[in-house]
């Protein structure tokens, strides 16, 4: 038989050794999250110019961006620096994307989704359960001095993310996706910075003349798509994630509507998308495939085409696609 003094000696070594780890982890979530909420103000109430690259695998594109901060909301004009002359305005109500390579400009409601640079959640208390939070040093990005935080999964259904963020200001200056192998498959990063402390209209106006220009706005019909996603159960989701938001619309060049079903863990997004099969549609995705840092998986389910995408593993996706059902046909 253990001695009991043993015994409890032995316990009170190892709470010992684990209580303090508890206490450092907490105190550590604490510091992490107050980071997150000044990177949170200062994406929505600083007034900034400045040129980021975003880039995957091996493709680099270039952007200049010019966010204006009011007390009516942000304002926000994005231009492509490849030549072809692209450029996205943004305000709090909808989304300008103009396209002169293509004649055509499309307009769509403002969504949190849309925000350059990427947004991260401020609070993190429930998404401790599914990632580890840590203040990993500092570094310079731009010529700034940044605070680095690591933000690692505790599954293999999600990526990971590793965050510069302006010590002085709070701005997110460079973002990395990390993929299961720990290895960096999207990154964000800004080359210049500059605060201001005005910004005038003028460089928040497009720079291409529009006229004669084909526009096509994206609008969520409010209908529902009759026979979609009633009757559908999808049965498996990682820990945590939940229904986010549903959108009904109709694409451009499309007369079928589409259901979108957005599920989120807080960081984390993957979209269910069902439409009615188009007999012999040789655009229907049917199995698996890598767009960047997103991973897509589709199939036919009855009389309906799903396909579930996000910037998550591949087994994710795939695992979702698998465990949708139609409960109307059983």
């Amino acid at each position: 038989m253990i001695n009991n003094s043993v015994h409890r000696q032995s316990l009170v070594l190892l709470l010992g050794l684990f209580i303090p780890l508890s206490i450092a982890t907490a105190e550590q979530l604490v510091d992490v999250q107050a980071w997150l909420q000044k990177m949170q103000r200062a994406a929505h109430t600083l007034n900034y110019e400045g040129t980021f690259v975003y880039g995957h695998g091996s493709q680099l594109s270039s952007m200049h961006i010019i966010h204006r901060a009011t007390p009516k909301g942000e304002q926000e004009r994005l231009i492509a620096m490849d030549g072809s002359g692209r450029e996205v305005i943004r305000d709090a109500n909808k989304v300008t994307c103009i396209m002169p390579d293509r004649k055509t400009v499309v307009v769509e409601k403002s969504r949190a989704l849309k925000h350059f640079p990427p947004a991260f959640p401020n609070q993190i208390e429930n998404l401790a359960d599914y990632y580890r939070f840590t203040l990993n040093g500092t570094g310079k990005v731009a010529g700034r001095v940044t605070q680095r935080i690591e933000i690692t999964p505790k599954d293999n259904y999600r990526f990971g993310h590793h965050l510069w963020v302006d010590s002085k200001t709070g701005l997110l200056l460079q973002t990395h996706l990390i993929n299961e192998q720990g290895q960096p498959i999207e990154q964000f990063v800004f080359t210049d910075i500059k605060y201001l402390d005005t910004i005038p209209d003028e460089l928040l106006k497009p720079g291409v003349d529009k006229k004669g220009f084909t526009w096509i706005e994206a609008k969520d019909d409010g209908k529902k798509v009759a026979g979609s996603f009633e009757g559908m159960d999808i049965s498996w989701l990682p820990d945590g994630f939940m229904e986010d938001m549903k959108i009904n619309k109709k694409l451009p060049n499309s007369i079928i509507p589409v259901e979108q079903v957005v599920f989120s863990d807080g960081l984390a997004s993957v979209s269910v998308f069902i439409e009615e099969e188009i007999e012999h549609d040789p655009t229907s995705l049917l199995g698996g495939t890598r767009m960047g840092a997103l991973n897509v998986h589709g199939r036919t389910l009855g009389d309906y085409h799903l396909t579930v995408i996000g910037e998550v593993p591949y087994r994710t996706v795939k695992k979702i696609s698998d465990s949708i059902t139609n409960q109307t046909r059983q």
